[in-house]
């Protein structure tokens, strides 16, 4: 096994702010979500749309699974750890969740 570091040092010897490990966590369970969005879309063209009913529920789990993954990296903002990655992992969230409010949105609309 790998040495384990909760802290990076800088060229100068000087530590630097620890790495937002739970926020990238988060953020990889979110785009892990992406990857069921693209089955189902896959599911529902190869089956021309007549798609049985748990496929929708599992499209809603992966849904909520990113609003809470979105949901967490909010609250990892008020972590002192360094604020480049805590900002990329919320804007992952908040992209991978946008994506998954589009079709939603748009099935409502029509």
């Amino acid at each position: 096994m790998g040495r384990i570091r909760p802290h990076r040092r800088s060229s100068s010897g000087n530590q630097l702010k620890a790495l937002p490990v739970e926020a990238m966590y988060a953020s990889g369970v979110s785009l892990f979500t992406l990857v069921i969005y693209g089955a189902i879309i896959g599911v529902s063209v190869y089956m021309k749309g007549e798609t049985p009913n748990f496929i929708g529920g599992i499209g809603m789990l992966g849904f909520f699974v990113a609003l809470g993954s979105l949901i967490f990296n909010i609250g990892q903002m008020k972590t002192k750890t360094e604020i480049k990655y805590r900002v990329t992992c919320l804007s992952i969230s908040a992209v991978t969740l946008i994506i998954w409010i589009t079709p939603i949105v748009l099935g409502l609309i029509n």
